[in-house]
Order: C-alpha cells, then sequence, then structure tokens
C-alpha cells in the first residue's frame, strides 16, 4: 500500500513540474477571443465583461419615432433649446466616464431643410439630427459605461451598434437617438472610440473624397464607371476596412487590458 502510495505521489510532482502558464495571445477576433494568462484574473474578468457587454448591446428603434413638431420654424427653434439641453448631459456624462465631449452645435438651417426635402421626403418631423453630439471614448469599459450612464438620463428611442454589425468599410460606433426630458426633441448620440474616430476623420475621409471624386465625374460626363474607376473604388474601399480593423484591433490586444 505504501508502495502504492509512494508512486502517485512522484507521478503528482512529476506532473506538476510542467508548464504553468501558457504563451500570450496577441490578437483577437470579435467572437472568439481568449486573454493572457499572465494577466491578472481582475483584469481578464474586467476586460470579457466589458467586451460581452458591448456586444450585449442590440441594435433596435422605437416605432414612429417623430418630433414633437411638423412646422420647420417651430421644430428648429425647439431644437435650438434642445441643443443646450443635450450639451449639459452630455458633458455630465463626459466628467464622469472620463471620455471626450464632441459637441458640433444644432444642424446648419440650409443642411437641415435640404436633407427634409431630399432624403425625408419633405417630412419634417422625421428629422432626428437637429440637435447633436459625441462621445469619444480611450477605451471599451469607458464607452460601455456612457452608453448606460446616457440610458439613465435620457429616454433612449433607438439604438444602431455597429461594434457588433459594423458597416461595410468596417466603421463601427454606438449611434443612439434619444429624446430629452425638457424640450422632448428627439436627437442624435454617437458614442466612439478614439483610433476609429481619428480614422474616419483622418484617412478615412480622404479615401472617401477620393471615391467621391470618381463617382462624381462619371456622373458629370453621363457614363458608367470604367473598370479602371471600378477598381480603383474598390482597392481604395478595401484599404478604408483595413484601417478601422486595424484600430478596431488596438482594444483587443493585451496591452489594452491594462486600461
Amino acid at each position: 500500500m505504501k508502495s502504492v502510495l509512494r508512486t502517485c505521489f512522484v507521478l503528482l510532482f512529476v506532473l506538476g513540474r510542467g508548464p504553468a502558464v501558457a504563451a500570450p495571445i496577441t490578437s483577437y477576433s470579435e467572437s472568439d477571443y481568449e486573454i493572457p494568462s499572465n494577466q491578472s484574473e481582475a483584469s481578464k474578468k474586467s476586460f470579457q465583461r466589458s467586451l460581452s457587454g458591448l456586444y450585449s448591446i442590440d441594435s433596435w428603434r422605437t416605432a414612429g419615432i417623430s418630433q414633437p413638431y411638423s412646422e420647420f420654424d417651430q421644430l428648429y427653434l425647439a431644437a435650438s433649446l434642445a441643443q443646450q439641453e443635450l450639451d449639459t448631459v452630455i458633458r455630465e456624462v463626459s466628467l464622469i466616464t472620463d471620455t471626450q465631449a464632441i459637441i458640433p452645435g444644432i444642424k446648419s438651417e440650409q443642411r437641415a431643410k435640404t436633407k427634409i426635402e431630399t432624403e425625408l421626403q419633405g417630412r419634417t418631423e422625421q428629422i432626428t439630427d437637429l440637435a447633436r453630439a459625441s462621445l469619444v471614448a480611450d477605451d471599451i469599459p469607458s464607452l460601455v459605461q456612457a452608453f448606460e450612464l446616457l440610458n439613465k438620463e435620457v429616454t433612449v428611442v433607438a439604438v444602431k451598434n455597429r461594434f457588433k454589425s459594423p458597416t461595410d468599410s468596417g466603421y463601427r460606433d454606438l449611434k443612439m437617438l434619444v429624446q430629452l426630458p425638457k424640450s422632448q426633441v428627439i436627437a442624435e448620440v454617437q458614442i466612439h472610440l478614439d483610433a476609429i474616430s481619428a480614422v474616419k476623420n483622418g484617412e478615412e475621409h480622404k479615401i472617401y473624397e477620393q471615391i467621391q471624386g470618381i463617382e462624381r465625374q462619371g456622373l458629370v460626363q453621363n457614363r458608367p464607371l470604367t473598370e479602371f474607376e471600378t477598381a480603383k473604388i474598390a482597392q481604395l474601399r478595401a484599404v478604408s476596412k483595413n484601417l478601422y480593423q486595424d484600430a478596431w484591433q488596438q482594444y483587443l490586444q493585451p496591452e489594452a487590458l491594462a486600461s
């Protein structure tokens, strides 16, 4: 009996001498990611919770979203006051969540009227981005926290989670329509990650302008795009997608866990 126990003890000792830590994983996919084993358990759980929390935000829209006024001058005046109301909310959320508030101000009258006449077929009450603002987060936990806090401060009537379902170009953000408590006006709020926002406002914007230039030339000359032009647009879009993917991967790398 003692011999058997001794043998078991030796086997356990030998097996216990094997490597205890797996090699760090250096990249992640959205749906199947691993956390480096050299990170603290608290960091792993925090990252998993924030990422799964981001993916758990569904895209949805309340039926019959409409502004409280259908006459443009009346709505635009109300939206001016609503912009001030939104600015206060966004600044408060920014301070609490350590995100950056971007407040461009109310949409210009001319741009608003053009959008109503073209995209909205003259339905003034359907324009939802007269008052608008953005928040830019440095990391996923801050972004999720900002989203959760906004849900407590205003009535959210629509959400589009483009982290869960990115655009064809690879762009990701959270886009929300919110009803402000005092004015009852519907406003637009976008929540960005800094690196992705930088691509959108930098290199991707230049790519977008190049694509527009190619397409505009075909329209001006009243002709279909040539094979060369089509191939060039496809190439530019591929570059754009890679830029966005690289930016997104920054938030899924091991070093992001420390933030």
